[in-house]
């Protein structure tokens, strides 16, 4: 697998400018998009997405109000669990 299956995701607060979080999501893993949760309102804050392509090309998306963004994971149904529920799931 290739860097190319996973998504950065570059959260910013709105007023600041500055970088408060991250997020990272592989394209074949099981989504955690709950971690999103904690950075409220999230109206406050830019999420913006990066990563890198097959030919190992830097690319980055165009920001967007966080607040906007998680609905349209709401609307795609996309799963909620931030990544402390997915890892208590797996057996030791």
């Amino acid at each position: 697998m290739t860097s190319a299956n996973v998504t950065e995701y570059r959260i910013e607060s709105i007023t600041t400018g500055k970088v408060v979080g991250t997020h990272s999501q592989h394209a074949y893993c099981k989504g955690h998009w709950g971690d999103l949760m904690k950075f409220t309102p999230p109206e406050d804050y830019y999420i913006t997405p990066h990563g890198w392509d097959e030919e190992e090309e830097e690319w980055e998306g165009e920001p967007m109000v966080l607040a906007l963004f998680i609905e349209k994971l709401r609307k795609n149904r996309a799963n909620f669990q931030t990544m402390e529920d997915i890892m208590k799931g797996i057996k030791r």
